[in-house]
């Protein structure tokens, strides 16, 4: 007998041995045994696979990493922190400053000479999508220090993603104001009618109606259960868990609102888009009132306020969000009304707060110049921001200067 043969005759017998013992356990036994090798063979499938993401893949590809709940905010940026936000549309840096911001650091007091912009917003200002250095509000800054010099005039970008007119006034009241502003520009998205009806729910409010703070559910340093326990320890711990969260948080963004295309605005962000939707005044309640909130608290600090606002890629051209208007429940190759944001302007306007409208500057733009937003995700692409820069430009640079001069805009 050869060698080779031999080995082979051994091996045989070994194998031979094994099943003829695992054949004497008894039946439960058995199970139990497949049961335990086919969990061992996952988690040594998932073992790998965290050991290549490892490699490849840092920690701090999600939101939750620089984002934090809040008492009063609801949801805040975390001073300090870093990290990168992750999609399979974009992959962009995030470094939040030590005032909450994601923008450079600003002086407090603020120097003398210098004329400060305060951006609110959500996350189209914050930037969703690209660079920091790619928002419209950096952008802004740089054209305005290419009108009036280099630090003359400078953009603070406090958008936030979700944030809303009630997460604003709170916001410049507790922080926003320590910075000085010379003028502040809210951009009024079209899901804020929403997003306020759903944050008063969570807002105290003082005797006089006068929110105090919104709270979101978790902010509130409750004991979580064991399950939320195991979760926070895997995300906290394995690249895996973001790996895959990272491709279906688009997914789960649509559960949360339970697919609610009913038209609603109480339950549906972008009800007022929709065939079904029957306008009523009281949908706009709550936006106004705090608009005019953030009017009177400037107003009475001789601070200039300006509205913005600007359309989804669906009221721009019948290509843009191609993707994201269908998971929506929206038609394809369709032009939508600029209605809701006519409203907004409308409302400044009649109440004494100077208004931007850049939804026929984008329609004009969209006519040459394609892709503006990412088809998924539906925020600015870097194009899209710089024409959003080029459209608050032509409004802003002249007031300015008229307050450079020693005059104030006209209210």
């Amino acid at each position: 007998m050869s060698s080779s043969e031999k080995v082979i005759t051994g091996s045989a017998a070994v194998a031979g041995a094994v099943d003829g013992r695992v054949r004497r356990l008894s039946r439960p036994a058995q199970m139990l045994l497949q049961v335990v090798l086919v969990i061992g063979s996952i988690l040594f499938a998932l073992g790998v696979v965290e050991v290549v993401l490892r490699l490849s893949t840092p920690r701090e590809i999600m939101r939750y990493f620089f984002v934090a709940p809040d008492a009063t905010l609801h949801h805040r940026f975390i001073p300090g922190a870093t990290g990168r936000y992750q999609s399979t549309e974009f992959n962009t840096s995030y470094h939040i400053s030590s005032a909450g911001l994601r923008d450079r650091e600003f002086a407090v007091p603020k120097p003398a000479g210098t004329f400060r912009i305060l951006m609110l917003g959500d996350s189209f200002t914050e930037g969703d999508g690209v660079e920091a250095q790619e928002t419209f509000s950096k952008r802004l800054e740089s054209m305005l220090a290419g009108r009036f010099g280099e630090g003359r005039v400078e953009v603070v970008n406090a958008g936030v993603g979700s944030y809303s007119p009630l997460l604003e006034y709170l916001y410049l009241t507790k922080s926003g104001l320590a910075l000085a502003p010379d003028m502040v520009i809210l951009n009024y998205d079209l899901s804020d009618a929403f997003d306020d009806i759903t944050y008063s729910k969570l807002a105290r409010f003082s005797p006089d109606g006068v929110p105090l703070g919104a709270a979101a559910p978790d902010a509130e340093g409750d004991n979580p259960g064991p399950l939320v326990r195991v979760k926070d320890f895997i995300k906290e711990h394995t690249r895996l868990y973001n790996f895959i969260r990272v491709r279906i948080d688009r997914y789960l963004e649509g559960v949360r609102h339970e697919g609610n295309f009913s038209g609603d605005i109480r339950y549906d962000k972008y009800a007022m888009l929709r065939g079904n939707y029957r306008a009523t005044a009281s949908d706009w309640t709550l936006s106004e009132r705090y608009l005019i909130m953030i009017r009177d608290t400037l107003r009475s600090r001789n601070i200039d306020f300006i509205v913005n606002v600007y359309p989804y890629g669906m009221q721009v051209s019948t290509k843009e969000w191609a993707v994201g208007r269908r998971f929506w429940g929206f038609t394809p190759d369709t032009l939508y009304s600029t209605w809701p944001q006519d409203h907004i302007e409308r409302f400044s306007l009649d109440n004494g707060i100077v208004a931007i409208n850049m939804c026929a500057g984008f329609r004009d733009t969209a006519r040459t110049v394609f892709p503006l937003y990412w088809p998924d995700n539906g925020h600015w692409k870097p194009r899209g921001q710089l024409v959003a820069a080029e459209l608050m430009r032509r409004d802003v640079e002249p007031l300015v200067e008229s307050r450079l001069k020693g005059s104030s805009l006209k209210r």
